[in-house]
């Protein structure tokens, strides 16, 4: 659930501020209202300080290898670490005009520069000399042309006279002042200075982790700093705002109490759009946060915490859009490993391998139920392995029969049509609940929130509608023109003339809603056909062998149908990315009338191990009565 904010000014005497924020930190429940812009001389040291940290950490995490190298200390390890990357930068821009050099000079070969500067000085000049091969022009009196190399779009000649040229009409070249025998020695130097430097940094990967602890130092001195500069005065009074969860007030009082502070404590504005988004929620709903952290959205304070929405339903969108059993048993498995071997003790990579273990046995669930294992055809796995015939084969299900001679469909057509008939349910299940889940917390504030049930019984409807079009055609029940009419006078009933204005629409654009769910059927099923095509691709491959080549041929097979199921794989989780996702963030939270525009609660708190450096501080002066400077 979203917990209650309370807004908060604590006033403390300026000349005790660092103090004051010193413990506020320690506290660790007071988010502050500060601003990230606040701009002074030690802010804006820190923030570029930080921004080296980040520059030095990423670039030896792209070449983070295995250093039996000593580490540095942290802060030597990050200036050693940039100086390298502006040497590289440096080399590496110098390699290729170098190397922009070696190439204009190709076609003239090797030649000393200094030798026609000779020649210059002796009465023989030299001009370098480019023509098309098709227009060669006349050259004056006196000089001579020698053709140096020649191509389909330019001729190189080198001019020679007893007197200068007058090059005014002449399409001549520069002189170079190295030659390219110099040139590529300069490369050469070049380049070892470059393997150089990477190999340094190849080294200096064995100080990461302790740059890492640096970071999260100078993230607090930069926090510390801000909240400490972006302070209020007034006088002799320093004032910080902020805001508390209400169960965490009593706690900020005694702190104020033995600390000398004095509090102003308000419920936060209706209209204040800084107040943080505080959840608390039982630990089995933490395996959701990766997820929340990924696609990085928060609910607003004022939104709804929907968490249990996401658990239910975001595990079966994923099953179904990978849709291979085959497939969730390599995800389990990959999981367990990273588990127990690379992330064994790791705590930050707990809760997303338990999340990527729940969704792995949706995919093996879902697949399992439609007899789907790597794209191999039903009829030659072992009768465990293939699923029931109700979703995979509805034509060989006795029950499936019985329902469709109920609702009549097309007999020819049954293929596929109860997944379709699932997505639609899903969809009314889902985009149902937010608007039921909308009246019952609304209701305590509006009688408005009624227009909520309308919505949900028009969903209902449309799931009817979207049925009776696309799945099994003549079997829209005669109740759901009930669902349409009480539905719509609930919603004319009890909307207001802003939102009346985008009734139309909205009536529309919920059908529409209904019907997006059908993409789960859509991507899951093209998942299908590709790893049963890539399949039949490699068995082409070995069928088009001789059979001496046998082996080679079982080679080709396996090559082109592994290649063919991880793209299949990569797919797969893009499809997730992009549909799953926007399953919940959009056509549900539409009905939940969420916008995700909430700030995370932060509280302003110490994350490094080591002690935050004070920065600016003034000798410790005896503390006075607040109350008292208040008063005057």
């Amino acid at each position: 659930m979203i917990i209650p904010m309370k807004k908060i000014t604590v006033l403390c005497l300026d000349s005790d501020k660092v103090r004051t924020l010193e413990e506020l930190r320690d506290l660790s429940i007071l988010h502050t209202s500060i601003s990230t812009n606040v701009e002074t001389a030690d802010v804006a040291s820190l923030a570029k300080r930080l921004a080296e940290v980040n520059r030095a950490g990423l670039a030896l995490l792209e070449r983070k290898g295995v250093s039996h190298a000593p580490a540095l200390d942290a802060e030597k390890a990050v200036d050693r670490v940039n100086e390298i990357l502006d040497a590289q930068s440096a080399t590496e821009k110098s390699l290729e005009n170098l190397n922009k050099e070696y190439e204009r000079l190709r076609p003239w070969g090797n030649f000393s520069p200094a030798q026609i500067h000779e020649l210059e000085r002796k009465g023989i000049f030299v001009t370098l000399y480019t023509a098309s091969p098709k227009a060669m022009p006349e050259l004056p009196e006196g000089v001579t042309a020698e053709e140096i190399s020649r191509n389909s779009a330019q001729v190189c000649l080198a001019l020679i006279s007893r007197r200068p040229i007058d090059i005014r009409n002449l399409n001549t070249v520069q002189l170079p002042e190295r030659s390219m025998n110099e040139i590529e020695t300069e490369i050469r130097e070049h380049q070892a200075e470059l393997q150089n430097q990477y190999t340094e940094l190849e080294n200096l990967t064995s100080s990461l982790d302790a740059i890492r602890e640096y970071r999260a130092e100078v993230e607090d001195e930069l926090t510390f700093a801000r909240n400490r500069d972006g302070m209020g005065e007034d006088r002799a009074v320093a004032y910080l705002n902020g805001y508390v969860p209400v169960d965490k007030v009593e706690e900020l009082r005694k702190a104020a109490a033995a600390n000398g502070w004095a509090l102003l404590i308000t419920d936060p504005d209706p209209g204040d759009d800084q107040v943080p988004t505080c959840i608390r929620k039982p630990k089995w709903l933490n395996i959701m946060d990766p997820l929340f952290d990924f696609i990085g959205v928060t609910p607003g304070y004022r939104e709804n915490d929907v968490n249990l929405f996401f658990l239910i339903f975001f595990p079966i969108f994923f099953g179904m859009l990978i849709g291979d059993a085959g497939y969730g048993v390599l995800f389990i498995a990959t999981a367990l490993i990273c588990k127990y071997t690379v992330c064994k003790g790791k705590e930050g990579a707990r809760l997303p391998l338990n999340l990527f273990l729940l969704l792995s046995c949706m995919s093996l669930i879902w697949g399992w139920l439609n007899g789907a294992w790597f794209g191999i055809p039903r009829n030659v796995l072992p009768s465990f392995m293939q699923g029931l015939n109700f979703l995979a084969d509805p034509a060989h299900s006795p029950l499936a029969c019985e329902i469709a001679e109920k609702l009549h469909p097309n007999p020819a057509g049954l293929k596929d049509k109860f997944v379709q008939w699932l997505c639609f349910l899903l969809a009314a299940l889902q985009l149902s609940a937010a608007r039921l889940f909308k009246t019952i917390v609304d209701l305590r504030h509006s009688w408005r929130a009624l227009g909520n049930l309308g919505w949900a019984l028009l969903i209902w409807g449309n799931f009817f509608t979207a049925v009776n079009l696309i799945v099994f055609s003549g079997t829209f029940p005669t109740f759901a023109y009930y669902f349409y009419g009480i539905g719509v006078v609930l919603i004319v009933g009890t909307i207001t003339l802003e939102a009346a204005l985008n009734l139309p629409f909205a009536l529309i654009g919920s059908f529409v809603d209904v019907l997006s769910y059908i993409r789960l059927f859509a991507v899951g099923l093209s998942g299908t056909y590709i790893a049963e095509n890539f399949n039949k691709m490699g068995g082409m491959v070995l069928d088009a062998l001789p059979r001496n080549l046998f082996v080679i041929g079982l080679i080709f097979l396996i090559l082109v149908a592994v290649f063919g199921h991880i793209l299949n794989i990569a797919l797969g989780f893009l499809g997730v990315l992009v549909h799953a996702i926007r399953l919940n963030t959009l056509e549900f939270s539409n009905h939940m009338e969420m916008q995700w525009a909430g700030i995370r609660y932060k509280p302003f708190s110490k994350t490094s191990k080591n002690p935050i450096k004070e920065h600016n501080k003034t000798g410790e002066k005896q503390q006075e009565d607040l109350s008292m400077i208040i008063k005057v």
